[in-house]
């Protein structure tokens, strides 16, 4: 398998029920995909009994995904960090007091196994982003194109739930499947093409 592709950013504003179950109010499209980076961590504890190992715990315990799109998108930015975005003056409104809000946050990888195109879509069911850096660079003799990265911490939802993959024979398929994580009552999977 190569992986040679990245498409389709697809978010969705949060709704964790009590029982955990994440739901969302539909998908929202960002800004072009550049890159995404996702780093777990787990856990990494030793229970030591008569002089060697007998107990170890590795399981998921967080991580960061930092995403690089290639627009100021003022939209995705109100969205993701809690901020307004006044569409008729087309200013993005940050205050001390907005509360970046979780979301749920998918991507479309496209790989080739044996000679054929797949597309594996990854979602993260519980991300919270946060306010970027900024930095800018005057034009020099040569054009270099700037782009916008954000950071946002991977959480597990109260059900135990962070993450959930499938591979599919179309991109059609994948973007379907993607955006119906983030349009459904309750994020459920369903079977892959």
């Amino acid at each position: 398998m190569a992986k040679i592709g990245l498409t389709n950013f697809r978010y969705g504003i949060l709704t964790e029920a009590q029982d955990g179950t994440p739901s969302y109010g539909g998908a929202k499209t960002s800004a072009k995909a550049i890159s995404c980076n996702v780093e777990i961590s787990n856990n990494d504890a030793k229970l030591f009994a008569d002089d060697t190992v007998q107990e170890t715990d590795t399981s998921f315990s967080g991580g960061t995904a930092t995403i690089g799109v290639d627009r100021y998108d003022y939209q995705m930015q109100a969205d993701l960090l809690g901020h307004t975005y006044d569409s008729e003056t087309q200013n993005l409104i940050r205050n001390t007091n907005d509360v970046a809000p979780y979301v749920g946050f998918g991507r479309v990888i496209t790989e080739m196994v044996d000679g054929a195109y797949q597309y594996r879509v990854e979602f993260l069911y519980k991300v919270k982003f946060a306010e970027p850096s900024q930095e800018d660079n005057t034009k020099g003799e040569s054009v270099e194109f700037g782009t916008f990265e954000m950071e946002g911490t991977v959480a597990r939802c109260g059900n135990g739930l962070w993450s959930v993959s499938q591979v599919f024979s179309t991109k059609e398929a994948a973007i379907t499947y993607l955006e119906g994580l983030l349009t459904a009552s309750t994020a459920s999977t369903t079977d892959g093409e």
